[in-house]
């Protein structure tokens, strides 16, 4: 039998031969690859996720909208414009998607690897010597390959490192996205929320001066002391600095939308000019009640947990530095060689040398490197598990502060309706001469303070949504990314 083996591989050509021998050694090495310790027995710990929210979820009674859509689902389609203008420009999301590019130029390394490495090659050699005379030369040309293999390359650990860094690169992008699109949502209800303020305190300051003109003839009547004149004179200064802070104040949230959209000022100012600013009804969205359904969705999460596969991997490329590594070269093509005026060309070729090598002895580093990498994976996967407590902790607290909102914000609303229906009744009285300009001017203004708390309550409202949309992961799907 071996007889045959061995004339079946004197009969091969010498390439062949050389190339029979490159199998057998790979084989032997792949052999090494069932006693190579699996790195995901490194750890068996896994994060604790409660089976339901403790917080109570939001009223679902009402029409709720997907959170994927929830942007385009509001009835202000410029905060939308505004948000991808803003994702488009944010230097944060650019450099999210230059890791992604990045990490997907590691991955086709990695899976190149597995494969030869060839080259196109020229080279020329002429060599005279005491006893060669004339000189001989060369010239040889064609492909080079050069073809090295390690544990770590056939076991997977290489393309799953570098496929684990782009699925993170990935999964940052998304949460770059989700940031900014909360940053913008934030901005741009803080800015309507203030504009419509500045509306009701324009009237107010308006009606303060309407209350020193009252005052100014009860005092050139004799029926008011100057000091009420002064008292009014105060409260229409001090009305007029609401006011020209809340204008000072929306107008730098304009400033802070054009640095965050890159559009001009006039631009921006022509979109929100184009749409009336009141106040209208939000449509929610709905929150899984499993929380771990919920947290599947959250890219940084799910990006924790590729550091986790990214360290396991590593870990395994240096439990698989301690074994062999084989490496070939050659060159294959046309040649010619002469000697003064003779000469002969032909095809050429150069297998070897097929390198097989084990590691000795380095002083320990490789021993420090398994050690390390190791520490690695205990460092990832702690994280992993902090990064879970945290999201499930913002989306808990987020389900609190928006309920105590909600709560607020009826509130609101139920006391300025009655505000309004004790200005109609104060309409009626001062009709009936009942009521003095002034006593009508004041009833008005408690009516506009009860409609500045509403749209104070509302914007934190708004802003408590936005907030669980950060924390559920802004209907972000993993199955649309990780492939």
């Amino acid at each position: 039998m071996k007889d045959r083996k061995k004339k079946r591989l004197q009969k091969l050509t010498t390439p062949a031969r050389w190339l029979a021998l490159a199998a057998t050694a790979s084989g032997l090495l792949v052999g090494g690859c069932a006693s190579a310790p699996s790195s995901q027995a490194a750890t068996g710990r896994a994060p604790s996720v409660p089976a339901h929210w403790s917080a109570p979820l939001p009223d679902t009674q009402r029409h709720t909208v997907d959170i994927a859509n929830w942007w385009r689902a509001q009835s202000q389609p410029e905060l939308a414009d505004l948000i991808e203008a803003a994702q488009r420009v944010s230097p944060t999301v650019a450099a999210a998607r230059s890791r992604i590019a990045q990490a997907q130029a590691a991955q086709a390394q990695a899976r190149s690897a597995l494969l030869p490495q060839l080259s196109a090659a020229l080279s020329a050699t002429s060599t005279r010597s005491p006893v060669q005379d004339p000189a001989l030369s060369q010239v040889q040309a064609g492909l080079q390959f050069n073809w090295e293999l390690s544990l770590a390359t056939l076991h997977g650990a290489d393309t799953q490192a570098a496929q684990a860094q782009r699925e993170t690169a990935e999964l940052q992008w998304h949460d770059a996205r989700i940031l900014v699109a909360a940053e913008v949502a934030n901005l741009y209800h803080g800015l309507r929320s203030s504009q419509r303020q500045a509306e009701l305190l324009a009237l107010d300051a308006a009606s303060l001066g309407g209350t020193v003109r009252y005052t100014q003839l009860a005092v050139d009547a004799g029926q008011s002391a100057p000091s009420a004149l002064s008292a009014a004179l105060m409260d229409a200064a001090e009305g007029r600095n609401r006011l020209q802070q809340q204008q000072a104040a929306s107008e730098v949230q304009i400033k802070g939308l054009v640095a965050l959209t890159g559009l001009s000022e006039s631009e921006l100012k022509d979109l929100l000019a184009a749409r009336p600013n009141h106040a209208d009804e939000l449509q929610p969205f709905a929150v899984d009640a499993i929380p771990a359904r919920l947290l599947a969705q959250r890219p940084d999460v799910l990006a924790a947990e590729r550091q986790v596969l990214l360290a396991q991997a590593q870990l395994l490329q240096a439990d698989a530095s301690r074994l062999p590594r084989l490496s070939l070269q050659g060159l294959v093509g046309p040649g010619r060689v002469w000697t003064g005026s003779s000469g002969s060309s032909g095809p050429t070729w150069t297998i070897g040398p097929l390198v097989l090598t084990l590691p000795v002895f380095d002083g320990g580093a490789r021993v420090a490197q398994q050690s390390a990498a190791r520490e690695a994976v205990d460092s990832a996967l702690s994280s992993y598990c902090a990064q879970v407590r945290q999201a499930v902790r913002e989306v808990e607290e987020a389900l609190v502060q928006l309920r105590a909102a909600e709560h607020r914000w009826q509130n609101g609303q139920q006391a300025a309706e009655q505000a309004h229906q004790l200005e109609a009744a104060n309409l009626r009285l001062k009709k009936a001469g009942l009521l003095s300009g002034m006593a009508f001017e004041a009833a008005q203004r408690q009516s506009r303070a009860a409609d500045l708390t509403a749209l104070t309550l509302d914007l934190e409202r708004q802003r408590s949504w936005v907030t669980l949309y950060r924390a559920v992961g802004g209907g972000f799907q993993a199955a649309e990314t990780i492939r």
